[in-house]
């Protein structure tokens, strides 16, 4: 009888211990990925032919965290840009990376940072979406999806 009550009991522990341990592994993997927020991702449509289009949307973080690049299956590639205007012309340059800060969105919009997707291996039709990965230095990799839009409706 003690024998049997022993081998329960073994059982019984042995279950909540693997148990505890499977909640452990999926809380530690939960506070890897950081909050983060990303809205309103949307793209102009373009003409047949076109080899680039710009993407713009809103970024959110709850933990500081660093933009560090983008892919898509639509493109080549993904750049990100900055544009600012000096002497009446407007310029564009790199933007490596993007710093984020807690409650401090940053945008990607028309006329200053965005991202510029290159060699489309399609055109963007407006109405058309198309997936759009964003690389985090904490939160790791997230995909949104991004609108695409008439020209000039946003």
């Amino acid at each position: 009888m003690i024998m049997r009550m022993d081998e329960r009991m073994t059982r019984v522990l042995r279950k909540a211990l693997i148990t505890a341990m499977a909640l452990l592994a999926a809380g530690c993997g939960q506070s890897q990925r950081e909050p983060v927020t990303v809205n309103d991702a949307w793209a102009n449509a373009t003409p047949v032919g076109a080899t680039v289009a710009g993407v713009y949307l809103e970024i959110s973080v709850g933990q500081p965290d660093t933009l560090l690049a983008a892919s898509t299956t639509v493109a080549d590639h993904i750049e990100m840009h900055t544009s600012s205007e000096e002497n009446g012309m407007m310029k564009m340059r790199p933007l490596p990376t993007v710093q984020l800060v807690p409650a401090r969105p940053f945008t990607f919009a028309p006329g200053g940072a965005h991202f510029m997707l290159m060699d489309l291996r399609q055109p963007l039709a407006a109405g058309m979406k198309f997936p759009m990965t964003l690389e985090f230095e904490k939160a790791g990799e997230r995909t949104v999806q991004v609108e695409v839009v008439e020209p000039g409706s946003r």
